[in-house]
C-alpha cells in the first residue's frame, strides 16, 4: 500500500521538487495555502480528521527572502504552523520540517557550525529566530525531525539564486556579476530528496541535522565551473572585493545517520542544472 504524505509548501522550490520526487511512490496530499491555512488551528485539525496521513513533510514558511524585510508575523506564523501540525496529527505520525543556517545567526562567520551550537547566538531577524526555536522544538520531540539547509540549488529555484543566475547569464553570453564572494555549502536538490527519502524509511536518532555536503564552494568557483561546462567564458566580476561571511555547516550527524551517502559533485549538479535550462531554452 502507498503511504500518504502530507506535503506543505509544494509550490516552493524545495516542495515542488519533493512532490515530483515522491509522487510515483506515495500518495501525496499537498493543498496550497489558499486551500488550507496552516496558521488556522481548527482548519488544520479538520483536514487531519478528514484524511489519513502517515507522514508529514513541512516545507511551508514565511520570511527569509533575501533583501526583503521579514513580515511582522513571520516568527509567530512559522512556529504556529508547526504547532498546529503537531497538535492535529496522530501520535505515531512523524514530521520532517526544514530548518536553516539562519538559526545560527547569519550576521557572523559560520564555518562548519554544529547543531549543538543552535541558541549560542540569538538571530537578529524574525526568520532566523523562528528557525532557531523550531530546531529547539524538534530536539525535545521523538516525532519531529529538523533538517537544516544552508544552501540548496537545482531546477525550479528562483532565477535570482546564484547558480541559476550564473547559468542564465552564461547562456545569454553575458558577464556574471557577484556582489561579494562567499563560501557556501550548496546541496544539490536531488541529494536533499534522497536524504528525505532515507529518513522517511528510517527515522533518525538525531532530531536536528545539518543537511550539507562535505565540500564547500565559493560563488566564484561556481561561476568558473559553469564557464567550463558551457565552453563559453562569461566575464566574472565583483561589486565588492574580499570574502563575505562564510555560510557552512558541519555534517557529521548526517554522515553518522547515513554513512554510505554519496553527494552529487558540484560539477555534476551544475551540469544537470545547466542542461535543464539549455533544454528549456530550446523548447521555448
Amino acid at each position: 500500500m502507498f503511504k500518504t504524505i502530507f506535503l506543505t509548501g509544494s509550490g516552493g522550490f524545495v516542495g515542488r521538487n519533493l512532490k515530483e520526487y515522491f509522487q510515483d511512490s506515495y500518495n501525496i496530499l499537498c493543498p496550497r495555502s489558499q486551500e488550507l491555512d496552516l496558521t488556522d488551528k481548527e482548519s488544520v485539525k479538520w483536514y487531519f480528521k478528514s484524511n489519513r496521513i502517515d507522514f508529514i513533510i513541512h516545507c511551508a514558511s514565511t520570511g527569509g527572502v533575501r533583501n526583503c524585510a521579514d513580515p511582522v508575523n513571520c516568527e509567530k506564523d512559522n512556529i504556529l504552523m508547526v504547532n498546529n501540525l503537531c497538535e492535529s496529527k496522530n501520535e505515531e505520525t512523524r514530521l520532517i520540517l526544514f530548518g536553516s543556517g539562519a538559526a545560527y545567526s547569519k550576521n557572523r562567520n559560520l564555518h562548519k557550525v554544529k547543531e549543538s551550537q543552535i541558541g549560542d547566538v540569538i538571530p537578529d531577524d524574525l526568520y532566523g529566530k523562528s528557525k532557531m526555536k523550531l530546531a529547539q522544538l524538534a530536539a525535545i520531540r521523538e516525532d519531529v525531525l529538523c533538517l537544516n539547509i544552508f544552501a540548496c540549488y537545482g531546477k525550479y529555484e528562483k532565477e535570482s539564486r546564484f547558480p541559476t543566475y550564473a547559468i542564465m547569464q552564461n547562456l545569454k553570453k553575458e558577464p556574471i556579476v557577484i556582489n561579494r564572494n562567499v563560501i557556501f555549502d550548496y546541496l544539490y536538490i536531488s541529494d536533499l530528496c534522497r536524504i528525505v527519502e532515507k529518513f522517511i524509511v528510517k527515522f533518525p536518532v538525531n532530531k536536528v541535522i545539518n543537511v550539507t555536503p562535505t565540500n564547500s564552494i565559493s560563488l566564484y568557483e561556481i561561476a568558473g565551473i559553469i564557464n567550463e561546462i558551457s565552453g563559453f567564458e562569461s566575464k566574472i566580476s565583483f561589486k565588492e572585493q574580499g570574502l563575505n561571511f562564510e555560510y557552512t555547516g558541519d555534517n557529521s550527524l548526517l554522515k553518522q545517520e547515513i554513512p554510505d551517502f554519496e553527494f552529487t559533485s558540484y560539477k555534476d549538479g551544475l551540469l544537470k542544472l545547466y542542461e535543464f535550462y539549455k533544454l528549456s531554452e530550446k523548447i521555448s
